[in-house]
């Protein structure tokens, strides 16, 4: 049977895990491209107002807002990525578009959008194509300079035009083609500490890549990630930290693997369950050719340990393909 083709999406499929994770306070979102990022969280209390329709998804808090817009080329595209923490990994689903389709016209330089409520808009102008990372202020003075710097890419920007954007404490705003994220608290100093709500970031030497996402991440050629969304982690708190297996969030999202991941990634991680089921070692095993495939088996691995424990297939396993030594084909692991 030829294997589907990642694109062969259920529509229905997709709308129920969005609105799964639109219902859910713990799954976080983001926004952005490389170097560029508007972030959503919630806490389950206060309540947030949750809207679902036929036009798409909104959440907003007193924080920040988000919303979703319902598209059909839209397609999901669950991922998990080694982390340098032993044992861990991190995981997450893009919500992607066709490149075409994705092209919001994100704009070269700064650029008036015009007026809406509570302000004028305003785009950065990093120049990604399906990006607009927007600012919104009613501040007069700071909309005199930026209509004065009209045109000249944000990386270009005097420091003091920066200067008087953090001053003035704008809204931030993130739009794609399949949504926005607004953050109203304040722009956190430069040696702060990251809100655990709603929050930006803007990264020079990172946007200078002018990579749409992490190296470590696959996507399919053609296909732009326009939104994101991050379920629970089963061994990772949301800040990063280690904390007790959570067993059903880990069934949450391997469920969405089994329905949305690549069918190469699937069949990786099936190969080394079933060794370990069956207690065979990894002697007739090759090392997998593409670098998803190899994260795929070392991620399966991570997991088993705690879902199986340590067996002494596990132990050989692990040692071949997650060891020091085997490490060293893939050693750009991220947290």
């Amino acid at each position: 049977m030829t294997p589907m083709d990642w694109r062969e999406q259920d529509p229905e499929g997709i709308a129920g895990a969005l609105t799964a994770a639109v219902e859910d306070p713990a799954t976080g979102w983001s926004l952005g491209t490389f170097g560029a990022l508007a972030e959503f969280h919630r806490a389950p209390a206060p309540p947030a107002k949750v809207e679902i329709g036929v036009a798409g998804w909104s959440v907003a808090t007193e924080a920040g807002a988000l919303r979703i817009e319902r598209h059909p080329a839209a397609r999901l595209f669950p991922f998990e990525m080694l982390s340098k923490m032993a044992g861990a990994w991190s995981h997450g689903v893009l919500v992607c578009l066709p490149e075409a389709d994705a092209d919001a016209g994100g704009a070269p330089g700064l650029e008036d959008m015009g007026a809406e409520a509570g302000g004028q808009l305003f785009d950065l102008g990093l120049g990604v194509a399906h990006l607009r990372p927007c600012i919104r202020t009613a501040d007069a003075a700071l909309i005199e300079v930026l209509r004065r710097n009209a045109g000249k890419p944000f990386l270009d920007l005097d420091h003091d035009v920066v200067a008087a954007i953090k001053r003035a404490q704008p809204t931030r705003i993130f739009i794609s083609n399949l949504g926005r994220i607004e953050v109203c608290v304040d722009i956190p100093e430069s040696d702060g500490n990251t809100p655990m709500g709603p929050h930006t970031h803007l990264m020079p030497a990172l946007l200078k890549k002018g990579r749409g996402q992490s190296a470590n991440i696959d996507l399919p050629e053609g296909w732009i990630a326009a939104l994101a969304f991050y379920p629970p982690n089963p061994a990772r708190d949301i800040r990063g930290e280690r904390r007790g297996f959570d067993a059903a969030a880990h069934e949450h999202f391997q469920d969405l693997m089994a329905r949305f991941a690549p069918e190469t990634v699937k069949a990786a991680k099936k190969t080394v369950r079933d060794a370990l089921s069956a207690g065979i070692g990894p002697e007739n095993y090759g090392v997998p050719e593409s670098r998803a495939e190899r994260t795929a088996l070392r991620v399966a691995l991570r997991q088993w340990q705690h879902t199986d424990g340590e067996t002494a297939a596990w132990r050989a396993w692990t040692e071949a393909f997650d060891g020091a030594a085997a490490r060293q084909l893939d050693d750009a692991a991220e947290d």
